[in-house]
């Protein structure tokens, strides 16, 4: 764990390392990370990317591309200058504020979480800091996020 020390200009960050396990392929910068949870693979290192079916396991969100097997750091608590938004299908509007869950693509993060659902999380959560330039079909978006996942 690698724990920015205080200082007035910036706010704190904590980072977590992870190792790319996830057979799909690289997990890259903005994409969120679970812990592996099943079997032998339980080691607090090995990671996947996150979704609907892992979300217990929320370790933050991947600060650089890590290859299969590569090792990287997700910002686990603080801002995170790169969140992947989710494809939809169709024109959204993410504002500021906004609560991110698991998206329809695994490492993906979306917006429709009511406050009071948050709990579904497990209080492990991405908060939007600034509104994507658009969500649609084209192209990927992405925000700045506040995490909390510790």
């Amino acid at each position: 764990m690698q724990i920015q020390q205080l200082n007035r200009t910036n706010s704190e960050v904590v980072k977590v390392l992870f190792k790319n396990v996830d057979g799909g392929g690289s997990i890259t910068t903005g994409m969120g990370v679970s812990w592996c949870q099943a079997g032998a693979s339980i080691d607090a290192l090995s990671a996947v990317l996150y979704a609907a079916a892992n979300q217990e396991g929320f370790i933050g969100v991947s600060e650089s591309d890590v290859p299969i097997n590569g090792y990287g750091f997700a910002t686990c608590w603080g801002l995170a200058n790169s969140v992947l938004i989710s494809h939809v299908g169709s024109s959204i509007t993410i504002t500021a504020g906004d609560f991110l869950k698991p998206g329809a693509v695994p490492g993906t993060f979306f917006s429709s979480l009511t406050d009071q659902a948050v709990s579904t999380l497990f209080y492990r959560y991405v908060i939007a800091a600034s509104t994507p330039v658009a969500v649609s079909t084209m192209a990927q978006s992405y925000c700045k996020g506040l995490v909390r996942a510790i």
